[in-house]
């Protein structure tokens, strides 16, 4: 599997995802959900998946989270520099960093897909003191859980398409988009032409529509 970026940055971007998450939620009260939110919202979640080397390593944690937060309308209050790298939304963070780049999937379509960052923070008491490789059995158990026609059927909704809109544009009969949704066919298994036909009409990547096998 090819990834986004060299293994010689896996290590900082994984300590200033976690140096993030534990400053905003630890320092400055923030909720874990709804920062991460922002986290995707802002653009810095994009940079990393474009391996972008400045937010890779060469931002701290706290200057992450900062510049998300003035991204998104609302500045955080100035507190002290102080990571507890125990704390469980450093390992959160930490560990998003590496299953982001272990899977070769982006922030956001790990969270769409059903591994939530509140999802992971609930599996700390379990899997902090574990093997990363239990992190990943978790992720993939619980993405693989999604199944293609799901994915599918969300990408439609969120481009207001409607099955038969999606048919016209892609030139795909409605029974076989239909048939897709309903799981009766399988999208990891469909002609790929297909497949680029339908990212392309909904702007989204093959892989966000194949589940992680």
């Amino acid at each position: 599997m090819t990834r986004a970026y060299d293994i010689s940055y896996l290590d900082d971007a994984m300590t200033s995802l976690g140096a993030m998450l534990d400053y905003a939620v630890n320092s400055c009260g923030e909720d874990l959900a709804l920062f991460y939110a922002r986290f995707l919202a802002s653009g810095v979640a994009d940079a990393f998946s474009r391996a972008n080397p400045k937010y890779l390593g060469g931002l701290s944690g706290i200057e992450l989270a900062t510049l998300v937060a003035s991204r998104t309308g609302s500045e955080l209050p100035k507190e002290d520099g102080l990571i507890d790298i125990g704390s469980p939304e450093y390992w959160t963070g930490w560990t998003l960093a590496y299953l982001s780049w272990y899977l070769d999937l982006d922030f956001g379509t790990i969270q769409t897909r059903g591994l939530t960052v509140q999802s992971l923070r609930d599996r700390y008491p379990v899997l902090h003191q574990a093997d990363l490789s239990k992190s990943v059995q978790f992720a993939m158990k619980r993405l693989g859980e999604t199944s293609g026609g799901h994915l599918l059927k969300l990408a439609r909704m969120n481009a207001r398409l409607t099955q038969r809109q999606l048919s016209d544009i892609t030139g795909i009969p409605l029974t076989v988009i239909r048939s897709y949704e309903q799981d009766k066919r399988s999208l990891k298994s469909a002609e790929t032409d297909n497949v680029r036909r339908i990212c392309r009409a909904l702007g989204c990547r093959i892989e966000d529509l194949r589940t992680v096998s």
